[in-house]
């Protein structure tokens, strides 16, 4: 029996807008976020979904509750789907990133898949860590419908890991906020069968 994992992206907050490396600060969907996150949730609905998980941090958490609550679901929280940790890149706009870091800047916006954040997290940190959390909640979730709710990095590293390539490929597709990417999982073979999927949005 298939096992369905729908990957969502938080929605819009307002440094996704502005261009400030957020982290794991714990900032609040914007009035769009909030707008995409009730449009996602209309589509949703009337999916057999019967788990939810969710980062800890607020804009995630603040996506999965509004999505859990037409299947009167509560978002069970696992620190593994957090944000990559960002070190001294924390608060800081991306221009000031790259004045600052050129070299590690430039790496980052092409194949980010071997860069460590100075005094912060590596990409193959998080590629681990998500893995692990992808894999506890399918041994939890056989045969049934369930929910991830996280951040872009987690969603674009399990994607990576169904189609079996290289995190190299990070660069070469977008995770839109309030997307949603699907994997169906049977015995030991996975499928990605969606990928940032923003029909809902409209537009």
């Amino acid at each position: 029996m298939d096992t369905t994992v729908l990957l969502v992206r938080h929605g819009q907050t307002n440094s996704n807008v502005t261009g400030f490396y957020m982290g794991w600060s714990d900032e609040d969907l914007d009035e769009v976020g909030y707008a995409q996150v009730r449009r996602l949730s209309s589509r949703l609905a009337r999916l057999p979904i019967t788990s939810i998980y969710a980062s800890p941090l607020r804009r995630v958490y603040t996506t999965a509750t509004v999505l859990a609550e037409s299947h009167k679901l509560k978002p069970e929280v696992l620190d593994d789907l957090i944000e990559i940790q960002l070190g001294d890149w924390q608060g800081l706009h991306m221009d000031e990133i790259k004045l600052r870091w050129p070299g590690l800047w430039q790496q980052w916006r092409t194949d980010p898949s071997g860069v460590t954040i100075p005094n912060g997290e590596s990409v193959s940190k998080v590629t681990e860590r998500a893995i692990r959390a992808l894999r506890s909640i399918v041994g939890a979730s056989r045969g049934k419908q369930t929910v991830i709710v996280t951040h872009d990095i987690i969603v674009k590293m399990l994607v990576a890991h169904v189609l079996r390539v290289s995190t190299s490929i990070y660069r070469q597709f977008d995770i839109a906020n309030a997307s949603l990417s699907v994997v169906r999982i049977s015995d030991s073979r996975s499928r990605l069968v969606a990928l940032n999927d923003t029909s809902h949005l409209g537009g």
